[in-house]
């Protein structure tokens, strides 16, 4: 009788924090993330893309009003100076506004990084959530089998399947956190662990392989108690993986290769040599919106974001992401005993970044920026304090740092109403800030 009631009060305790919850403007960011588990899309023909990039902007946009309502928008003199960079760069960019639209989004999340807090409650949703993406995979699981070709079709939108990848790489260091740190529903994070390194897997996806793994191996070395646990989830999808793809190799027409040990499709050593060969045209500004001197047949991104950020913006942009990464080094605590949990996410950040340009799509930003959150905002770890009140520590005119927002908003306003990429059937390259980044207006 006790332990009903008890459990009881513990399922009203829970109810009641979920609607605390949404009255929190991080609940938006929740709302976002539904959107993409859910497969939801309005079918306004602008594109699966396109639809999220909007909400993205809205979400942004939502955050910076709610910041300039409550008198906390802090345009900094660092800031300014990057809006000054932006002016003067756009005369010597290629596709200057293209390069300025990708950069004023860039500003946008990096603002909402101050403008968020970290809720466990909204991640235990989210991580939960996500299962739903995993309703079709037993089907395309048989299907592989049964016939020896595996498609990726069973993912609820068609996007790149590397935007999933790269969602299960965060999500999965949400619930790696989540099986460490709680008491309720361990096996479903672990189940959840297990599914979404089975999906990178399934899917080829190289570059999240190789951070989830350098992840995974420093969490098993300071984290003995559990190393086994996560072990044991982490080699079971490979070993599930292995068993699927001999499964598969017996049905199918042709000689089956591993898909994760594939040779390079991405012809990444071309590209990060185009980007190269792009900046040295231009090494002080860069060269403006990557576009691989207008050749289609590769991406429009080198697959590196440092390489990206230096060729596009130059040694003067590449010194701002310096800044910022110098910053978050400098003010972590680098106990490996203490935080091996944020050293080992961050590797795990860096890793993928450095092999992927995946985080050009808006779902994957804004992960990323609530992973950011949660390692650098979260109060458990011992560096929240300055990252928390780092915003507070530069003194800005507020009226023109509104001004500063309004200008922001009108500008996208513009862009969005004028800009004609909404609308363009023309799929010749991988997305940058739109779904076609070579048609503006």
């Amino acid at each position: 009788m006790y332990d009903k009631q008890r459990l009881d009060n513990q399922s009203k305790l829970q109810i009641m924090k979920a609607i605390k919850l949404l009255a929190h403007k991080e609940s938006f960011i929740g709302l976002y993330f539904l959107l993409f588990i859910m497969g939801v899309t309005v079918g306004s023909g602008y594109g699966i893309y396109n639809e999220s990039r909007i909400a993205e902007i809205a979400l942004l946009l939502g955050l910076g009003a709610h910041a300039c309502f409550n008198k906390y928008y802090i345009v900094t003199k660092v800031e300014y100076l990057f809006f000054v960079f932006i002016i003067i760069g756009s005369f010597f960019w290629s596709n200057s506004f293209f390069i300025i639209i990708d950069l004023l989004l860039v500003y946008l999340l990096y603002k909402s990084f101050f403008f968020l807090e970290y809720r466990p409650l909204l991640t235990k949703i989210i991580v939960l959530a996500s299962f739903l993406i995993f309703l079709l995979l037993p089907v395309a699981i048989w299907d592989y089998i049964t016939s020896g070709i595996y498609t990726s079709n069973w993912y609820l939108l068609r996007l790149n399947i590397r935007i999933y990848n790269s969602y299960f790489l965060i999500m999965s260091i949400f619930a790696v956190w989540l099986y460490l740190t709680e008491k309720n529903y361990k096996k479903l994070y672990l189940s959840f662990i297990f599914l979404a390194f089975l999906s990178i897997l399934m899917d080829g996806g190289r570059s999240a392989t190789l951070a989830y793994t350098a992840f995974v191996i420093i969490i098993c070395i300071f984290r003995r108690p559990v190393s086994w646990q996560l072990g044991f989830a982490y080699s079971m999808s490979w070993l599930t993986y292995l068993t699927i793809n001999h499964l598969a190799s017996l049905n199918a027409v042709e000689t089956l290769g591993l898909g994760i040990a594939r040779a390079t499709t991405s012809q990444r050593y071309d590209i990060w040599m185009n980007a190269v060969q792009c900046w040295v045209q231009n090494p002080i500004w860069g060269c403006g919106f990557y576009q691989l001197d207008s050749t289609r047949n590769l991406a429009s991104h080198p697959h590196n974001l440092f390489l990206q950020v230096l060729s596009e913006t130059g040694l003067i942009g590449f010194g701002f992401l310096l800044a910022i990464i110098f910053s978050i080094l400098k003010n972590i605590s680098w106990n490996l005993n203490k935080d091996y949990f944020v050293i080992a996410a961050l590797l795990a950040v860096v890793i993928e970044t450095l092999l992927s340009g995946i985080h050009i799509y808006p779902i994957t930003q804004i992960a990323l920026l609530w992973l950011f959150i949660f390692l650098l905002k979260n109060p458990i770890f011992p560096h929240t304090l300055y990252f928390n009140s780092l915003i507070a520590s530069f003194a800005s005119n507020s009226y023109l740092s509104i001004t500063v927002y309004l200008i922001l908003t009108i500008f996208f306003l513009y862009f969005f109403i004028n800009t004609s990429a909404l609308i363009d059937p023309e799929l010749l390259t991988r997305p940058r800030f739109l779904e076609n980044g070579y048609n503006i207006f």
